[in-house]
């Protein structure tokens, strides 16, 4: 992936975050943040790992919808 690329992928999660996010949510995910940083890719399962962006999206709002996934 080239770096212009990614540094759009960057702006458009920095915008969503910025532009729909309270200060104190933003407070509150900085001090969570350090757990990402620190994630490890290996230990996801192998499904998650070629899991698609688009359908991770899917999984995770019907896992919202159904009760099967409490964040």
């Amino acid at each position: 992936m080239e770096q212009s690329e990614i540094d759009e992928i960057l702006d458009h999660i920095g915008e969503k975050f910025h532009n729909n996010v309270s200060s104190l949510e933003k407070m509150i995910v900085r001090k969570r943040i350090a757990g990402l940083e620190t994630f490890e890719i290996d230990s996801l399962p192998y499904s998650l790992r070629k899991c698609t962006v688009e359908y991770l999206i899917v999984i995770v709002k019907n896992g919202l919808i159904a009760g099967n996934l409490k964040l």
